[in-house]
């Protein structure tokens, strides 16, 4: 069977049987390190499938860095170091590699992490792959495997705006530098996360690269409970509502994805920090839905409780769909 019949899940699914950690099918995996847990996570970047067209190299690194350091987050983890691998066609530009690597440390450096060696071989078409490397507490850290019935649903800033962006791209059409920065150059939540963790009341998390409904059915599926969330409750950006139908909302908010912020479920007296936190870090956290017993999505809208079907970003079922091809295009801004 070709795996593009079986979907990324299915395939993560088979590969784990064959894995030694108890972590696989999590953001990181996670290895025992005294008082602590070595995260360890890795991601990809390829020219084919996930570069807008007119994307800087500088943003595709940051981009790609920003991928992997938003897993190490996800666990409460603060990163540490970066690895990139790196695919080159022969007759590409030295000054684009060297824009993506200023990307990459860029965005390692904001996180207190550094960008410490890789590898560097022929392709041939450009891509890279990212290694994160970062520690959590033991107590602190987080799975996806802990929601309990009970427990909220919270979130980190907005949904919907990143997809959403990529489809004016797509279309040709002009898009203001701060909503097209929140595609291209994500900041990952990881002040905020470990803030949250250290609360000692979060009980599972995980980003939402994929998508708000992927996350959330993910948490619902590793957790074995049932995930309730009110539509209206979900924060968007007032530039998607103003830009976009109601409908085209709803699909960007849940299936979108590419937003990089923290989906987490947390014992009910989180609410007594939650602003505290807020005033911190400077980010929104909202109380978005609750866990129950049972298993599934459901979501509150416009006076009706439905289950939620369909799926989030599946890098082979969805190939073609997420990016476009980049044209060569240089700079930093």
């Amino acid at each position: 069977m070709r795996v593009k019949d079986l979907g990324e899940r299915e395939i993560l699914k088979r590969i784990k049987s064959l894995m030694a950690s108890p972590t696989i099918g999590d953001d990181c995996a996670a290895l025992p390190f005294g008082d602590y847990y070595l995260l360890l996570t890795i991601d990809g970047i390829h020219e084919e499938t996930d570069i807008p067209k007119g994307s800087t190299f500088y943003e595709i690194g940051w981009y790609a860095c920003a991928s992997t350091i938003s897993d190490i987050a996800s666990k409460g983890g603060r990163p540490l170091s970066v690895l990139v691998s790196l695919f080159l066609p022969d007759n590409m530009e030295e000054r684009l590699v060297m824009e993506f690597l200023k990307g990459v440390e860029s965005c390692a450096s904001l996180y207190g992490a550094g960008l410490d060696g890789g590898d560097l071989n022929y392709g041939d078409s450009f891509s890279a792959d990212v290694v994160g490397l970062g520690l959590v507490e033991k107590e602190y850290y987080v799975s996806r495997y802990g929601a309990m019935p009970g427990d909220l649903v919270i979130v980190t800033g907005t949904f919907g705006t990143p997809s959403a962006v990529l489809e004016k791209i797509l279309k040709g059409e002009h898009t203001p530098k701060h909503v097209r920065e929140k595609l291209l150059m994500p900041r990952p939540r990881v002040r905020e996360a470990i803030f949250l963790t250290s609360t000692g009341l979060i009980t599972a998390s995980i980003d939402s690269s994929d998508g708000l409904y992927e996350s959330l059915r993910t948490l619902s599926e590793s957790s074995e409970v049932k995930i309730v969330i009110d539509y209206e409750k979900i924060p968007k950006d007032e530039w998607l509502e103003r830009n976009f139908s109601e409908e085209q909302v709803f699909k960007h908010v849940l299936f979108g994805g590419g937003e990089f912020e923290l989906v987490m479920t947390a014992r009910p007296e989180i609410i007594d920090y939650i602003n505290r936190i807020s005033e911190l870090t400077g980010t929104d956290i909202t109380i978005i839905g609750e866990v129950l017993e049972g298993r599934g999505v459901y979501i509150s809208h416009q006076g009706e409780i439905v289950e939620v079907c369909g799926h989030g970003w599946d890098t082979f079922r969805s190939k073609g769909n997420r990016h476009t091809r980049w044209h060569g295009s240089s700079g930093n801004s």
